[in-house]
């Protein structure tokens, strides 16, 4: 089994579905994604035991658009590459968003540890919570 020992644990991944329900060849990329949700959707410095867990304050990313655009690109990559030893060759592109309509889309290019290339994609907005969502896994 692929799956986390969080994900054990819960019985299901970030979106609710259960372990058991994924096949176990896919179980690893969706243990990832949960945890790049989780990782995403927490600020930096509420987990107070790992207080460089998550990501800056998005409020003050969108304040600062689009001159901070670049500096969610690098910590999106330092969190990944900290908290997700799942991934390797962590690549994390900016997609052409408008800045002005509070949407930022990047996207995440890793090979897990299986071999398997995956890529991701991420918005984050400001009227919901950030997601992560597979958008293909490659060879």
């Amino acid at each position: 089994m692929e799956a986390s020992l969080f994900d054990v644990l819960s019985g299901g991944f970030a979106n609710g579905r259960p372990v058991r329900s994924v096949r176990s060849d896919r179980r690893l990329l969706w243990s990832v994604v949960s945890n790049l949700n989780r990782l995403f959707n927490t600020r930096r410095g509420s987990v107070k035991h790992l207080p460089d867990y998550g990501l800056p304050d998005l409020t003050t990313v969108y304040r600062d658009a689009p001159r901070s655009g670049d500096k969610l690109r690098r910590a999106i990559k330092d969190s990944i590459e900290t908290y997700e030893p799942r991934l390797r060759r962590v690549r994390v592109e900016r997609r052409d968003t408008d800045e002005f309509s509070m949407r930022l889309v990047f996207i995440v290019s890793a090979v897990l540890k299986n071999g398997e290339r995956v890529r991701f994609e991420t918005t984050f907005e400001s009227q919901r919570s950030t997601r992560v969502e597979p958008v293909g896994a490659y060879r």
